[in-house]
This record gives structure tokens, C-alpha cells and sequence, in this order.
């Protein structure tokens, strides 16, 4: 599949040329949805069709929302230049807004993903000393078969490091862990715009051959590890998924044995959320059951005690399905 392309605008320039282009009634949802557009939403999306987000062969394009001097302190805290030290950043003549890298080009070295993942990491850094040995060597093997489009010229290290260590933690009790089906790892400075097959604004999605994230809210799940919202385990979780059950690719046998287990309590779970006095879940989660498996799946690293206690059996059968148990 082609490398995906897109458009941007900075909020003072005019619109980029494509918006008139479109039909006159996606042009006036999208120029509403610039104008009225609010920071507390979620929004993540799943669509496996690679017809989605970026513009692949040429049809779909995407927006770059920047706020410039209109950010709050803490706002700016949480933007790209979170870690903007110039040694963090790509050493590289920049061409154009679009920097691509192969993992396999990156030789990050031992104390380099080591130091990363120490100063950012607390799923790391409860680990011990060989889990922590594991979970690096599988981290450089990830990386290495990936490779990553950081749509933005302030591109850092830190990016693809952090991005693929949300990839080792959610199957670090599987045996199977590189998603060779999602080949590109686009990364974006904030939420970003999908014209097809609705005007939306996304904060990240699986696409064909993508992993599609905003770098802002992704890092956002980095520094508030226990409000169980976490981009990067939501979308992971949604890939892997597809990794497992729609392609004949590197399926982990246990997983997929274990999985009818949590679509069983699941169900019974995403009707009682639907009612009346019951709020663990998001209403995002319960769009749909894909929306209630990824939420799970944040719930589960970032307040499981708070997921053990409403849901146990719920609880229980995570464990089971990752191989993990983040209680103990």
C-alpha cells in the first residue's frame, strides 16, 4: 500500500486548496466543525476498511487543527513540545511538514529506550530488572519492522519509542506482539479531521495498513496514567484485535482461545453500563462492543482496582485473555 498523504493548516493561513473541492455540504460541515470544535472530547475511532482518515491513493485527506496563542499553561504542557529538548530531536534536514523513518534505521541503543522509558514510563518502571530486559528486546524488534510518518517538523525520539512501548505493554504476557499487519505509524501534533465517510475530528484509529495517533492526547495518557482514558492502549487494542481475528497473520493462539470468554462477560457488562446508575464506562465505550473492548483495555491498566471491584468475573477474564495481572 502506497505511504499515506495529507494536507494541514496552521489556523492563521488561508484553508488549504482542497476544502473548495468538496461538496458544498462536507464543506460547511467541516468549516462548522473548525469554528465550534471543543478540547474535552473523545475521539477515538475504529474502521478497518483502508478507505479512512489519511488520503490513501490520493482520495482522502487530513487537517491539523493548531491552536498557536490560544492554549491554556497546562494546555501547552500536555502539546509536542512536551519533551523539546534539542537533543531529542531527529537529526535530519526537514523538506517538508512529513518525516518519515524506518525502525529498522533507528538504532536506538539499549540505555537510550531504557532512559526513555524510566523518565515516562510507570507500566515500565514496576517491571523487574528482567521483564525490563524483555520488554526492551521486544520493544527494538517492533520498532524495527515499523515504519513511522511524525506529520509534523518538531518530530522527537520519543515518538516511536513511546508510541511502540504502548504496543509491548498491552501484550507483554503474549507470545505473539509485532502486528505485521499495520505497517504504518502515523503520528499527528493534535487531533486531526476525517472526511470520509463523515467529517470527524479523531484523536487516533487503525486504518488498512495504520496506526493513526495525535501526539497530544496520546502523550496525555503518559502523564495521567490512572483517569483510564489512554490513546495509545485504546487504539492498540483495536489493532490488535484485527491483528488476531481479521487477518491470517500472526494470531497468539491463547488470545484468541481466551477472547470468547471476555465477549461473553463483555455483553453482560456493556448492558448493564447502558443503564441507569452505572458510569465506569464511557458513553464512547458503549457506541459499540469494538468501543467497549478497547475501553476495557484502558480501564484495566489505568484503574484496575476500581475494575476488579464493580466488574471481578469482568476483571478476572482480562487477566486471563493478556496474561497479565496489574493488581499484584
Amino acid at each position: 500500500m502506497p505511504q499515506d498523504t495529507a494536507t494541514y493548516w496552521n489556523g492563521n493561513e488561508p484553508l488549504p486548496g482542497f476544502i473548495d473541492s468538496l461538496p458544498f455540504e462536507q464543506r460547511q460541515i467541516l468549516l462548522k466543525q473548525i469554528h465550534s470544535k471543543t478540547e474535552n472530547q473523545k475521539f477515538y475511532e475504529t474502521d478497518y476498511a483502508p478507505y479512512i482518515v489519511v488520503g490513501i491513493f490520493g482520495i482522502f485527506f487530513i487537517l491539523i487543527l493548531l491552536y498557536g496563542n490560544k492554549l491554556t499553561k497546562a494546555e501547552k504542557e500536555r502539546k509536542l513540545n512536551t519533551f523539546n529538548a534539542d537533543s531529542m530531536r531527529p537529526k535530519v534536514a526537514i523538506s517538508n511538514p512529513a518525516l518519515t523513518f524506518r525502525g529498522n534505521q533507528l538504532n536506538f541503543s539499549f540505555s537510550e529506550l531504557s532512559g526513555i522509558l524510566v523518565n515516562h514510563s510507570s507500566y515500565f518502571n514496576n517491571l523487574s530488572s528482567y521483564q525490563k530486559e524483555k520488554f526492551i528486546q521486544r520493544l527494538k524488534k517492533f520498532i524495527a519492522q515499523k515504519i513511522f510518518v511524525i506529520h509534523d517538523e518538531r518530530g522527537i525520539k520519543e515518538m516511536p519509542v513511546l508510541i511502540s512501548a504502548a504496543a509491548i505493554q498491552l501484550t507483554f504476557g503474549l507470545e505473539k506482539y509485532l502486528l505485521p499487519n499495520f505497517i504504518y505509524i502515523h503520528v499527528f501534533p493534535e487531533d486531526f479531521i476525517c472526511v470520509y465517510p463523515t467529517i470527524r475530528f479523531l484523536e487516533g484509529n487503525v486504518s488498512g495498513n495504520s496506526i493513526n495517533l495525535s501526539w497530544k492526547h496520546f502523550l496525555a495518557g503518559f502523564q495521567h496514567t490512572d483517569n483510564g482514558q489512554n490513546v495509545g492502549l485504546h487504539e492498540m487494542a483495536h489493532a490488535y484485535y484485527y491483528q488476531f481475528f481479521e487477518t491470517d497473520q500472526q494470531a497468539d493462539e491463547n488470545f484468541v482461545a481466551a477472547f470468547p470468554a471476555f465477549n461473553n462477560l463483555g455483553n453482560k457488562v456493556f448492558e448493564q453500563e447502558s443503564k441507569d446508575g452505572f458510569n465506569l464506562y464511557s458513553d464512547y465505550a458503549l457506541r459499540n462492543f469494538q468501543e467497549f473492548w478497547a475501553e476495557s483495555i484502558e480501564l484495566f491498566f489505568e484503574r484496575p482496582a476500581v475494575l476488579k471491584i464493580q466488574y471481578p468475573e469482568l476483571y478476572q477474564c482480562i487477566c486471563t485473555l493478556l496474561n497479565q495481572y496489574p493488581l499484584q
